[in-house]
């Protein structure tokens, strides 16, 4: 999918389900693959998205919301970005888990592998965006007529 601007974006919506974690990363894998994306970088972001999807489904808000799944490559940027948005109240947190916790981890792989990340009010003002942000200046992607997604129509 090709935005007027060139970007290649995509955006698309999860129940509150834990398949919707398999489901986001499958889409995000398949576009990134269409984009030619280094593999390091494609490995980094799917396993980002797992964190910040998993960390969407736990969140306490109501069970009808959908989370919202969002990803943008600027070639112009080199920057791959990531968006995960809840209706959930209150914000994540970097944690420093100790040996004996079994949760808390997320956060601290979302800092180490992205080149940035942070939170944002959603649009609608009801819950929070979690993004995250990859240096990605290698894509070589299809010209702008194709789709970035192998299979679907350009």
């Amino acid at each position: 999918m090709t935005d007027r601007d060139g970007s290649y974006e995509a955006h698309f919506r999860i129940s509150r389900h834990p398949r919707g974690v398999a489901r986001s990363r499958l889409i995000l894998r398949d576009a990134l693959g269409g984009w030619s994306m280094e593999q390091e970088v494609t490995d980094a972001a799917e396993l980002v998205l797992s964190e910040l999807v998993t960390n969407a489904l736990r969140v306490r808000g109501p069970s009808d919301r959908h989370v919202g799944v969002g990803f943008a490559y600027d070639p112009e940027e080199g920057v791959l970005r990531l968006e995960v948005s809840d209706a959930g109240v209150g914000c994540p947190e970097l944690r420093s888990p100790s040996e004996d916790e079994t949760c808390g981890r997320g956060l601290v792989l979302v800092d180490a592998l992205a080149d940035r990340w942070g939170v944002c009010g959603r649009e609608g003002g009801i819950g929070k965006t979690v993004w995250a942000a990859f240096k990605a200046p290698q894509a070589a992607l299809p010209p702008a007529h194709e789709s970035a997604f192998p299979g679907s129509p350009g």
